[in-house]
């Protein structure tokens, strides 16, 4: 009896010790084409955070960092989002893409985040005209940037390095290469100002790079918050307080393009190319640009 007893308390011990299925999520053998193309921009952007997609119990992807923490890929919403109605439903049709639009920058998964194709390259008609609620990068996944670049001021800022930039030094986050990045970026745009006055009233007065604070109007934190975003001359155009929107594209076709291509190049996205735009504004966003350039045949992902 004795022997029994000690015989299925090792066969217990053993069956415990050993990997257990999950009953929570599977692993996404039959990703599509655009969630396979995500995975492989998110895990080139953020190396080492992203483990990858994973089916819920109710079917749906979910992205699964490599701390354990999931979050939603594809709720579901987009894809009835992106069916138009008719022509006779033309009011209805308007209201629900103007409510997907806030629902994209209030609630946005994954997959909708990184739906809109970053516009790569010298502003050209399209660009400095673009489509009403034409954003790409607005719409962030907070819960994302927190877990990449800290929860807190206090944890933002102990990951934050000085940068030089223009006549100061400037705290930016040194997680995923992003200070690194912007001290390529003024070393390109300083090599070019002996041959570039007009460069300075862009750049002058130059703005902030960290505030842990909300998007003005918005319950959503700022980019800034994370470090990994830089204001230019603040001076410059705000979709908030501009009062000549129709100069829009005129001003955008003006920014100097040497500026926009340093930026670009070293991963940062440009708010200039938003329809909401913000002149100022540009911020490490490497995982936007990446899939821009995947898709325009720049760049092979693993």
């Amino acid at each position: 009896m004795r022997r029994n007893i000690l015989g299925f308390l090792l066969v217990f011990a053993l069956l415990v010790a050993l990997p257990q299925p999950s009953l929570c999520a599977q692993p996404a053998t039959d990703l599509p084409a655009h969630a396979a193309l995500d995975l492989a921009v998110l895990r080139a952007a953020y190396p080492g955070a992203v483990q990858g997609l994973e089916r819920n119990p109710a079917g749906q992807l979910e992205l699964v960092l490599t701390s354990g923490q999931r979050l939603m890929y594809d709720d579901g919403r987009a894809d009835a989002e992106r069916q138009d109605a008719g022509p006779s439903n033309a009011v209805s049709a308007e209201a629900k893409k103007t409510d997907g639009v806030r629902q994209a920058l209030a609630t946005p998964d994954l997959r909708t985040m990184l739906a809109q194709v970053y516009p790569l390259g010298p502003v050209d008609e399209a660009s400095a005209n673009p489509a009403p609620g034409f954003d790409p990068g607005r719409s962030r996944v907070q819960a994302l940037f927190l877990a990449l670049y800290g929860h807190s001021e206090a944890e933002v800022r102990a990951h934050c390095a000085k940068v030089r930039f223009d006549r100061r030094t400037l705290p930016f986050n040194s997680r995923f290469g992003a200070a690194q990045a912007l001290e390529r970026v003024w070393k390109n745009i300083e090599a070019q100002l002996p041959q570039h006055p007009e460069f300075l009233p862009v750049l002058r007065p130059l703005g902030e790079t960290i505030a842990w604070r909300v998007i003005a109007g918005t319950k959503r934190l700022s980019m800034h918050s994370f470090g990994i975003a830089l204001d230019v001359n603040p001076n410059l155009p705000y979709w908030r307080w501009e009062k000549h929107s129709e100069t829009m594209p005129a001003q955008c076709k003006a920014f100097p393009p040497e500026i926009l291509a340093a930026f670009e190049a070293e991963g940062f996205i440009w708010g200039g190319k938003w329809a909401s735009f913000d002149l100022m504004h540009f911020e490490y966003r490497p995982e936007i640009i990446l899939k821009a350039r995947a898709l325009a045949g720049q760049v092979t992902l693993p």
